[in-house]
């Protein structure tokens, strides 16, 4: 009766972990993940399984919830509310009312980020034949360590009260568990352990379990993201390998997943999970879009270098005869000053290569201005793509750390090089606590 098992398909594709994996429907088995979420997240779940934590069983399940992050105080978090309803082989009903609460970078310690989340579950259990219910509340607590590099420790402790429950001829105590997982992200797999201790319940004795799962994302350039995830789950009565597939488009991600015992009778569990993330954006195509006009600006800019180069060369060789004829007509000034009509008209042809000259010198100036004025709008649009880049990773939830060495290497790229950086080295001094 309201066993650590959740109707998500994430879940138990990876042998029902969840105390440190970082998706919607794990919240229910550490609250502490909610706080990861930037953005509306609505998830539904279905879970249809003859296995709980403990043991056999039978049972389908649904649920459905919803997070959305807010700041209190200065400080991030995020609020969540679900509900969900399960029918134990037409015996038992089980309802769950739950509200939740998890923080975001909220204690900042030398092993990295801790938050913490607690959620609150109004709990009703009926007997299907004869209509006697009975209502109770309970409380889970979790905590959770982002270590960097995409490490994450998660501890959380379910039904920490243990409300008991008499209807009809049952009598039972929600039963209290207590799990402690390790997880590990990288771009395109994910790998998980988890170990978890459960108390009784009903006539299923409390037992320990041992769970690891990886997770593998396949990535298409233009039909979003597959998933494929797989799981062992061991403990007694209750050992069972899981898997699991996902895809993601856009702002929606589906999940299905199935399970099977490793002893005893073979029924299949299988799980469902949908899940919408609002105000979510698909940053490749704009990516896409911005990479293209970046190759259109650098091939024409280096065009105009290319061009200025050639016509700088051809100036430099023109002022090079104009000095060697400047140098002859000296020469011819020198040797004839007897003859003033011939010395009056070198005199004027000198005027004249001089004007030249000076009109080469002046057009070179200006050249010279003009490449470095591409060079600086080049060095600008560089740095408006790191910023860009920077501002992504921040509105993404990056770590602190990770924000500062993207800061440090900015201000090092582009300090000295004549462009406008105050506005990286204001959030590096931010950042710095100066």
């Amino acid at each position: 009766m309201f066993e650590d098992t959740p109707p998500c398909a994430v879940s138990l594709g990876l042998a029902n972990s969840g105390a440190a994996l970082e998706a919607p429907g794990c919240a229910g088995l550490n609250p502490a993940l909610s706080g990861s979420a930037r953005k509306f997240v609505l998830n539904t779940d279905f879970l249809s399984s003859f296995r709980v934590g403990q043991g056999p069983a039978d049972f389908k399940a649904y649920s459905v919830g919803a997070a959305f992050p807010l700041m209190s105080y200065g400080r991030l978090g995020t609020m969540g509310i679900g509900g969900s309803y399960r029918d134990d082989g037409g015996i038992l009903t089980e309802k769950t009312m739950s509200f939740a609460a998890g923080t975001w970078q909220f204690l900042k310690t030398n092993s990295g980020m801790i938050d913490f989340g607690v959620n609150f579950k109004i709990l009703q259990a009926a007997v299907v034949k004869g209509g006697e219910s009975q209502a109770g509340a309970a409380m889970d607590l979790g905590a959770l360590l982002r270590s960097g590099e995409g490490r994450t420790l998660g501890f959380s402790i379910l039904n920490l009260n243990k409300p008991s429950f008499a209807v009809g001829t049952l009598k039972e105590k929600a039963p209290l568990s207590v799990r402690l997982g390790a997880a590990e992200k990288h771009e395109d797999y994910t790998i998980i352990f988890e170990a978890a201790q459960r108390t009784a319940s009903g006539a299923l004795p409390g037992n320990f379990s041992f769970a690891s799962g990886v997770e593998h994302l396949w990535r298409t350039y233009r039909y979003g993201v597959f998933a494929s995830r797989t799981g062992l789950f061991l403990a007694r009565r209750a050992s069972a390998v899981s898997l699991g597939l996902g895809f993601k488009r856009l702002a929606s991600e589906i999940s299905y997943s199935l399970s099977m015992p490793l002893t005893g009778e073979i029924k299949t569990a299988h799980a469902l999970t949908l899940t919408l993330r609002f105000g979510d954006r698909d940053i490749e195509p704009e990516y896409e879009r911005l990479m293209r006009q970046e190759i259109k600006y650098r091939k024409d800019l280096v065009m105009a270098l290319d061009e200025s180069a050639k016509r700088e060369n051809i100036l430099k060789d023109q002022l090079a005869l104009l000095k060697i004829e400047i140098d002859g007509l000296s020469e011819e000034l020198r040797a004839s000053e007897e003859k003033k009509d011939e010395v009056r008209a070198a005199k004027e042809k000198l005027e004249a290569v001089i004007g030249r000259q000076r009109k080469a010198e002046a057009e070179l100036k200006v050249l010279a201005e003009k490449r470095k004025s591409d060079k600086l709008n080049s060095l600008r649009f560089d740095f408006a793509g790191d910023w860009q880049s920077y501002l992504k990773l921040k509105s993404g939830g990056a770590p602190a750390e990770a924000l500062k060495g993207t800061l440090q290497r900015l201000v090092g790229q582009y300090q000295d090089t004549g462009i406008d950086i105050s506005q990286a080295t204001i959030e590096l001094r931010g950042l710095l606590g100066y």
